[in-house]
């Protein structure tokens, strides 16, 4: 059975950003972010591969991720500049691999990275996960192959476990996959 989400926050603020429910007036930051680095995330998410999407779906599909927030389903966040509000990406926690399983992902505009940002978003989620809601065990899952991805993973707190085939239904030949974890000796660093 996957842990609840139920009681996870709308709206996480650091230092730098501020995590938030999206909305469907998110959507044409949202197409302009991800068009502008399709190239980039192509190779490591699934779901470029079927991008562009018209416009009314987009604003349908952001304001479905905003209720699920809310709802305390699935947890999905617009990464947004503290400054000016500019959308940089995305971070996560939902259900992951296994039953029982939560999972942090992130995907950042290839303009953004580099800068730290995906490496705070995943450790404020880190703390939100263990602390808030008490979760014994939060997942970074990412490609093998993806340098930037698994170094946020380290950067982040998390410890390295094994190297799986994604559970992910892919087409073709599954990528192999770093299992990063974040336990309750996460909070005690």
């Amino acid at each position: 059975m996957t842990p609840s989400l139920a009681g996870v926050p709308t709206r996480i603020e650091t230092r730098r950003l501020v995590l938030r429910a999206f909305e469907a007036a998110d959507a044409e930051a949202f197409d302009a972010l991800v068009m502008s680095s399709i190239d980039h995330l192509l190779p490591w998410q699934p779901w470029a591969a079927d991008e562009p999407h018209p416009m009314d779906q987009r604003r349908r599909d952001l304001g479905a991720l905003g209720e699920q927030l809310r709802a305390g389903s699935e947890a999905h966040y617009a990464i947004t500049y503290a400054g000016d509000g500019m959308l940089l990406g995305s971070a996560a926690l939902v259900p992951g691999a296994s039953a029982g399983c939560i999972e942090v992902g992130y995907w950042l505009g290839v303009t953004h990275t580099g800068c730290g940002y995906a490496t705070e978003a995943a450790r404020v989620l880190t703390h939100v996960g263990l602390a808030t809601l008490g979760l014994p065990r939060l997942e970074i899952w990412a490609d093998e192959a993806n340098d930037a991805s698994n170094a946020v993973a380290r950067r982040a707190g998390y410890a390295f476990e094994s190297t799986q085939q994604s559970y992910l239904d892919d087409a073709g030949e599954p990528p192999l996959m770093n299992v990063w974890v974040a336990d309750g000796g996460w909070l005690a660093r």
